[in-house]
């Protein structure tokens, strides 16, 4: 079952828009501007690693700093994070 819910959640970051990213930095209070959420969602799009995976997760926020910023990168995870842990399932990014 967990694996499943990964895939769908793997899925759902592929599906994020602009807009979504922007609404999750609003409501964690980390800032993300707009050019940096086009540049995440692109690179979400095209992300093949497993970020429930500990490397897997390192390799795309590598990526993402390479093609934005390493502050951009941070606050991607620091968003994962905290999604992870209003979902209940921040055991799964260990």
């Amino acid at each position: 079952m967990k694996n499943v819910a990964q895939q769908f959640i793997t899925q759902k970051l592929k599906q994020l828009t602009v807009r979504d990213i922007l609404s999750y930095s609003k409501k964690y209070r980390i800032p993300v501007s707009e050019a940096e959420a086009v540049a995440i969602v692109k690179a979400l799009k095209k992300n093949k690693e497993n970020p429930f995976d500990h490397d897997g997760r390192k390799r795309m926020l590598m990526k993402l700093a390479a093609i934005t910023s390493k502050d951009t990168a941070r606050s991607v995870n620091k968003i994962l994070i905290k999604m992870a842990k209003e979902y209940g399932v921040e055991h799964w990014l260990k």
